[in-house]
């Protein structure tokens, strides 16, 4: 609608214009899945202090249910 008032506004005024380019169509790229698996395990939380990974939050490797002793989403909170 605007590029049509433009275009008779143009005219109007004796001002050539162009005809409307066509944009391309987009192409877009995606990033692959998340993988559901972790390749990273602890068997408990000590062998994760002992790795420098704790604490593990979920969504991170390493994390899983057992390791989260309250379910707040953080496993290993504490290493001794």
């Amino acid at each position: 609608m605007l590029r049509q008032m433009l275009t008779v506004v143009a005219i109007a005024l004796g001002i050539a214009v162009a005809p409307a380019a066509h944009a391309a169509p987009s192409t877009t790229t995606t990033s692959p899945a998340p993988t559901t698996g972790s390749s990273v395990y602890y068997p408990n939380c000590k062998a994760a202090c002992d790795a420098g990974a704790a604490p593990i939050y979920r969504g991170q490797p390493g994390y899983r249910p057992p390791l989260d002793r309250d379910s707040d989403g953080i496993a290993c909170e504490i290493c001794h």
